[in-house]
C-alpha cells in the first residue's frame, strides 16, 4: 500500500450532521479512490468529523478495509501530526490531501513542516455569495499568518 488520500476535517453543522465542506471533501475522496482502488482513505478530524467522512465514503462504495479513522485532530496541524505515524506504520511516504482549494496552500505548508510529502486535490465548490467566500479567504489569511509565525518560532 503506497498511496493514501488524507481527508482533512471540516465543520459539523450539529452532532452527527456534516457540513457542506465536509461532505464535499468526503465525496471527492471517494471519487479519487474509485480511480485508485488500491489506495487508502485516511479520515481525520475530531467531534465526529472523521466518522462522518468514513460514513460518506462507505455510502459512496469505499470498502471498510480501505478506510482509516483518526478522530482526535482539532486543527490542520493536528490532522497532519496525528496521521503521520498512521501513514508511516503502513509504509506510505506520500499522500494526497483532500481539502478545499482555499485551504490547500496552508495544508501543504503544514504537511511539509510535519515531514509529510504531499500534494493536494480539491473538490469543486458551488458558487455562493461573494461575501461568504471573502470571509473564508480572510479566515484562511489569518490562519496562514499564524502558521508562519509558529513556524518561525519552532525548529524543523
Amino acid at each position: 500500500m503506497t498511496r493514501a488520500f488524507l481527508v482533512l476535517g471540516a465543520a459539523m453543522r450539529a452532532p452527527g450532521q456534516p457540513g457542506p465542506a465536509l461532505i464535499r471533501r468526503a465525496e471527492h475522496a471517494a471519487a479519487l479512490w474509485r480511480a485508485a482502488p488500491e489506495a487508502l482513505i485516511l479520515a481525520s478530524g475530531a467531534g465526529g468529523e472523521a466518522e462522518a467522512i468514513v460514513a460518506i465514503c462507505r455510502a459512496a462504495g469505499v470498502p471498510p478495509d480501505r478506510l482509516i479513522c483518526e478522530s482526535r485532530a482539532r486543527s490542520t496541524a493536528e490532522n497532519l501530526a496525528f496521521c503521520r505515524p498512521i501513514l508511516a506504520a503502513r509504509g506510505i511516504a506520500r499522500v494526497t490531501l483532500v481539502t478545499d482549494g482555499y485551504h490547500a496552500p496552508r495544508a501543504l505548508f503544514l504537511a511539509r513542516r510535519a515531514g509529510i510529502e504531499a500534494d493536494a486535490d480539491s473538490p469543486a465548490r458551488p458558487a455562493g455569495p461573494p461575501g461568504r467566500h471573502a470571509m473564508r479567504l480572510l479566515r484562511e489569511a489569518a490562519a496562514v499568518a499564524k502558521a508562519l509565525a509558529l513556524s518561525a518560532t519552532r525548529r524543523p
